[in-house]
């Protein structure tokens, strides 16, 4: 098999932050000679970085491999291991790790035996351990005290060799790391956090998201049967559903369910504690997050290359994006790739980046240079436009401004710093006209820019309709008595006069009499009835009071404004009042006006957002001090109509409702004749503000000229 899959494999593709991965490393060995029919044979391997700055290699052989014979060397630091009976089916004889302390690695076959020799940075400690077909050496880490010493035998070189220590299967499953734990808790912001405890942090790692569900793979790490189960942690109300844990093997999976809501999650270990959080999201944060996550949209493809040439990666690339494509003769050497299901420009980028290349883009042709190349390039290319624009002759020419004022487009292009040094530009008013004075390039440009803006403004109309129905609606009905009594020569009457009426005063038909009891309604009408002897009078006079009216009110301001400019439209009258300030009288005064406020801004699709204010302002009751008291309704709001549509702002709905009764004591409540000394009064008031708001484009103002 090729050296391809020595890229990322299943133990310990660690995904957490701060996990490294690249191709790696080969070893296997026998710690003796075998018969060349019980030959094994190293045909994949795979690292991944662990914490602590370790690093672990795992190889796989078609057999269950032998113990290798492993010695360290000072000067130069390398680790050396031996295998007896182990051929090397990866087609490679030397590796480029450059990862941890591991700088490269060196395979050498010969006379039955396998020898890898691994470069280091710098002294380091190491392990050794089997499980199944596989060989693990971990570097950066103190062997245990249980380790089984194997000592080398002598082999004769010019440098001191050092004996190390390898690590038997039977110590390697004594040690073997355990899930103690797997806690659920919810904490603030509804985030779902899962702790899964392990017994040490020596376990290899792979997060993967399967479908929905996002699966916690531990390789080499046991589960006891009692936390093999299912947790369903719906109750909590956080983006996770359930909770799986399985053993398989030697190795122990986390498979956490989360619901169909979006949500992200992170994923961090402290010392031998796994944390993952799920955090709910809106549907507008995860398409945002995905879009900021992950910018590339090119074709998915699959690439699998052993020390491929870099150009043809990049022809291929261009093939698949159906680009043109230029290469510098800078652009050299070979590349290692194994993508699966990556987009192309993301493959593209990941190519440049690696070999230090990169690319500009000119309509459907790619060029790809070494950085320092194509920035070189640019500068030059920057510094010859500059000089040209310094040296290029200037010319004077005169531009007509049609619908905007020449002071106005010459601001503009000042703010857009088109004017150089040398240039200028005047603006006249009066003809509406520009004197630019440029270069033939900035002339061009300043010309593009006024074309820009030297557009006819959209216009529109605003009309405003202020309705006011009002409905009243009162009925009284009252009683007046009166009495005389003749004594003597006079007359003693109930009234509310004080003089005695006189015996040849006494009216003949009691018109005069004065009233007892005034409980009447005025103005009215009423029917009088009375009675007279000799010696008595009683008259009494019933009155009555209905009145019905209804009004309605239309205030209908309406005006003209060009997109995006305030108006105003306003009418109505001032009141005097007094005001009175150190003894000394002065006359003001109030505006009682019919108002509209408008900015209208024209939008796509023939929408129309209005920035209103409306006011109606009126006169209403007389004062006891004799001023007049005024009225108000005001509406001050922001809205969007599309163009002709008609919009009811809002709406003032008053009803005001009076019942009184005035009534003489005792005699106003007894049954029946008690009606006889009341009065009653009934009203009834409503009263209703509705606005209306209509934005018409005026199209004629946008007809081509």
């Amino acid at each position: 098999m090729n050296n391809n899959n020595a890229y990322l494999q299943s133990h310990g593709a660690g995904l957490l932050k701060g996990v490294f991965i690249a191709a790696l490393l080969l070893l296997s060995a026998v710690s003796q000679p075998v018969s060349a029919q019980q030959e094994v044979a190293l045909n994949k391997s795979s690292f991944v970085a662990l914490p602590g700055n370790k690093i672990e290699v795992k190889l796989d052989f078609d057999a269950v491999p032998p113990v290798p014979k492993a010695y360290t060397i000072d000067s130069p630091p390398r680790l050396v291991l031996d295998f007896w009976g182990v051929k090397n089916d990866l087609g490679a004889k030397s590796v480029d790790v450059k990862a941890g302390v591991v700088e490269s690695l060196n395979f050498a076959q010969g006379n039955g035996r396998l020898r890898i020799v691994t470069n280091l940075h710098g002294m380091t400690d190491y392990r050794t351990f089997t499980e199944g077909q596989s060989l693990f050496v971990v570097f950066g880490e103190k062997p245990s005290k249980s380790a089984s010493v194997a000592k080398a035998a002598p082999t004769h070189t010019s440098k001191p060799k050092k004996m190390s220590a390898t690590r038997s299967v039977l110590d390697a499953y004594n040690d073997k790391t355990r899930v103690q734990g797997i806690d659920f808790e919810r904490v603030s912001g509804g985030v779902g956090r899962i702790v899964i405890t392990l017994s040490d942090d020596q376990a290899g790692l792979n997060i993967e998201e399967e479908g929905n569900n996002v699966a916690v793979n531990f390789s080499g790490a046991s589960l006891s049967p009692s936390l093999q189960q299912r947790v369903n942690v719906q109750d909590f109300a956080t983006p996770v559903m359930f909770v799986d844990a399985m053993a398989s093997g030697k190795n122990t999976t986390v498979l956490i369910k989360p619901g169909a809501e979006p949500y992200d999650y992170m994923a961090y270990q402290t010392g031998n504690k796994l944390i993952l959080d799920f955090k709910p999201l809106s549907r507008a944060e995860k398409d945002e997050l995905k879009k900021n996550d992950f910018p590339y949209s090119g074709e998915k493809i699959d690439l699998n290359f052993q020390n491929v040439s870099v150009r043809s990666v990049l022809q291929i690339l261009a093939e698949v994006a159906q680009l043109n494509l230029v290469v510098d003769d800078a652009v050299e050497g070979e590349i290692t790739l194994r993508l699966k299901h990556v987009p192309w420009d993301q493959a593209l980028d990941i190519v440049m980046k690696t070999r230090g290349l990169d690319k500009r883009q000119v309509g459907n042709v790619l060029l790809v240079a070494p950085a320092e190349d194509i920035a070189e390039r640019e500068r030059v290319e920057l510094e010859s436009q500059k000089q040209v624009e310094e040296l290029s002759p200037l010319k004077t020419d005169f531009i007509q401004v049609d619908y905007r004022k020449a002071s106005e487009m010459r601001s503009r292009i000042y703010e857009a710093k088109l004017v150089s040094e040398r240039g200028f530009i005047v603006a006249d008013d009066q003809t509406n006209v520009l004197m630019v004075r440029e270069t033939v390039s900035t002339l061009q440009e300043i010309r593009r820019t006024l074309r820009k803006f030297d557009t006819e403004v959209a216009q529109i109309m605003v009309e405003a309709r202020l309705v006011t129905a009002s409905t009243d609606f009162t009925r009284d009905l009252g009683v007046k008595w009166g009495f005389g009594l003749l004594q003597g020569n006079f007359i003693a009457g109930g009234g509310g006069g004080t003089a005695p009426y006189f015996r040849d005063n006494f009216p003949a038909d009691g018109g005069k009499t004065q009233l007892g009891v005034d409980l009447g309604v005025s103005p009215q009408s009423s029917i009088r009835l009375g009675y007279a002897t000799s010696n008595f009078l009683i008259s009494t006079e019933l009155s009555a009071l209905q009145s019905e009216g209804k009004a309605e009110i239309i205030s209908q301001p309406k005006i003209i404004t060009t997109n995006g400019k305030a108006a105003r439209i306003q009418s109505g009258q001032e009141i005097p009042y007094q005001t009175v300030e150190d003894g000394e009288v002065k006359i003001e005064f109030k505006d009682v006006v019919l108002s509209l406020d408008v900015t209208p801004q024209l939008n796509p699709g023939d929408r129309i957002t209005l920035d209103l204010k409306i006011n109606q302002d009126s006169l209403g009751e007389v004062l006891p001090n004799g001023e007049i008291s005024i009225v108000n309704n005001e509406l001050e709001t922001s809205v969007v109509v599309k163009d002709g549509d008609t919009i009811v702002l809002g709406g003032v709905y008053r009803n005001e409702v009076v019942d009184a009764v005035a009534k003489t004591p005792f005699l106003g409540d007894l049954p029946g004749i008690g009606a006889l000394f009341r009065k009653s009064e009934v009203q009834d008031k409503k009263v209703e503000l509705l606005i209306f708001i209509t934005p018409k484009l005026i199209r004629e103002s946008l007809s081509a000229k």
